[in-house]
């Protein structure tokens, strides 16, 4: 995960608060921090991310 701008709590907070737009590219347009949606998209391909 690391070498990637976005982390799990970003990921998490944008989960909790999208109600219908899950992608990378409305990840990157909401994030606090500058993220492309290819950013997201190689992090959430290399990281493995479970429910709690």
């Amino acid at each position: 995960m690391s070498g990637y701008p976005c982390i799990k709590d970003i990921y998490k907070t944008f989960l909790q608060v999208s109600s219908l737009r899950y992608s990378g590219l409305a990840l990157s347009e909401v994030s606090p921090s500058p993220l492309s949606h290819d950013t997201v998209s190689r992090w959430l391909k290399s990281t493995r991310v479970s429910h709690q």
